[in-house]
């Protein structure tokens, strides 16, 4: 018998609404309004546009929208086109430890089920705190992009554990929703490797599409694998040298921190590890100008960067894939602009001469004092030498606890405000953010897709 699959299905059948704490609540909440934030704001980028073209309406069967067109395709295909809105800015919340989840990946598929089949905001609250938990629970510990291979999979699985919830698939159905989520959709960390094409953002949402398709199979009594992880074939010995991992997940849930209150919401359109990094720019260009600045010494954590800091894409991006993974760049940035934003990037702000002209002058090192610390502690500092020979330094330190601190709903709020200012009416930007604010007590969810309605073509 797989037992991680056994443990992923006790968790998954056997935690209620209930369990979960007014801040875990408050905290999904949160993480729902800046995931629609981030959404809406990348409705007409190019990779979003393309997807769309390939999401034919349907007029019969289960059926669920696209964010801002509404358009009503199957559930699988508004999965995949909501989740690349989700991921194109690279604006959504992140979870980095073993490896990288960004959890939010998996929220379009438990939506566009909930409203398929007519689920309750309760239902898809619950399902939000669990495909959290199974997405970040297995990052935890299973480091899998070290061993050259990309995140779509963790995405399927929670994906496919939420949509089973919500389907109220029995044990054996979820247990091959599981497999069948899985095993075809292994994914190659080349995706984040070299120069960073338009499927870096795509990766994701095949895992919630993959997700969404497994469970209604499985609903139908399409079977899959068994032993998908412990197997001979499986999870463990395929990908992970044949070393097998035990997923922290919980059996008691009192005084429980969920996932879902860990994840750090993003203020910036860049990778994750770059966030840190560029706050600590922010501090630094308060303390110097610019154009003072001789040399720049960024240090930063060794497990984050160091596959990446000799590339030579980093040192001079093309794309805002590439750029918005390089810590040059998005500390030159964050240094000359005070911040970064999807205008920034959607108008090449990185190949501007003096972005380049600064990240030519600085060097990167990556310090055993950091790589203690993370993953836990997330570090960057940076030491600007001066033309006259002075050095000033600002260093920011984030850990968990940060992020547990504050379930986020101001910060996803503003983040909402900002993003959606120019494509929502102000009562529309108010009435989705208090439809979201009061989700338990909503009977169904199609009206938060009604509301994300956008005037388009």
């Amino acid at each position: 018998m797989d037992t991680t699959t056994e443990k992923i299905i006790t968790l998954a059948r056997t935690l209620r609404f209930e369990d979960l704490s007014p801040l875990a609540i408050r905290a999904a909440k949160a993480r729902i309004l800046s995931t629609l934030a981030v959404s809406l704001a990348a409705y007409d980028m190019p990779p979003v546009k393309i997807a769309r073209k390939l999401a034919q309406p349907v007029a019969a069967g289960q059926a669920a929208r696209i964010f801002g067109s509404l358009v009503a395709t199957t559930p699988d295909m508004a999965a995949f086109v909501n989740a690349a809105m989700v991921r194109c800015l690279d604006m959504s919340d992140s979870y980095v430890m073993s490896a990288v989840s960004h959890p939010a990946d998996a929220f379009s598929s438990i939506l566009a089920v909930a409203e398929a089949e007519h689920c309750s905001g309760r239902e898809l609250l619950l399902a939000t705190a669990l495909i959290y938990e199974v997405q970040c629970r297995f990052v935890e510990v299973v480091p899998y992009n070290h061993h050259g291979w990309d995140q779509t999979p963790a995405v399927a699985l929670g994906a496919a554990v939420g949509c089973a919830r919500l389907l109220q698939l029995n044990e054996v159905q979820t247990r091959h929703a599981i497999s069948l989520a899985i095993t075809p959709n292994i994914a190659l960390n080349q995706t984040r490797t070299g120069t960073l094409s338009m499927w870096k953002g795509m990766a994701g949402p095949q895992g919630a599409r993959g997700g969404v398709f497994a469970a209604y199979l499985a609903r139908e009594g399409m079977t899959g694998p068994d032993d998908i992880f412990e197997g001979k074939f499986g999870f463990w010995n395929q990908l992970m040298h044949g070393e097998p991992y035990t997923l922290p997940l919980p059996v008691d849930f009192k005084n429980h921190t969920f996932a879902v209150q860990q994840t750090m919401i993003k203020s910036f359109p860049t990778r994750f590890n770059c966030q840190v990094p560029v706050f600590t720019a922010q501090k630094l260009r308060t303390m110097v100008d610019s154009n003072q600045i001789a040399t720049l010494k960024i240090e930063s954590i060794r497990q984050a960067f160091a596959r990446w800091m000799d590339l030579p894409e980093i040192w001079k991006p093309e794309t805002r894939e590439t750029a918005d993974h390089s810590l040059p760049c998005t500390v030159a940035m964050g240094m000359l602009d005070g911040t970064i934003t999807p205008a920034m990037m959607e108008h090449d702000r990185f190949k501007d001469a003096d972005v380049l002209a600064l990240m030519a002058r600085c060097t990167i090192e990556l310090p055993d004092e950091f790589a203690d610390l993370a993953p836990e502690i997330r570090c960057c500092r940076l030491t600007a030498t001066l033309h006259n020979g002075e050095q000033v330094v600002a260093e920011t330190r984030r850990s968990l606890a940060d992020d547990v601190a504050d379930p986020g709903w101001t910060q996803a709020v503003d983040k909402f405000t900002v993003l959606t200012k120019p494509l929502l009416a102000t009562s529309a930007r108010e009435d989705l953010c208090a439809w979201v604010n009061d989700l338990e007590n909503q009977s169904g969810v199609g009206e938060l897709v009604t509301l994300t309605r956008l005037q388009v073509d």
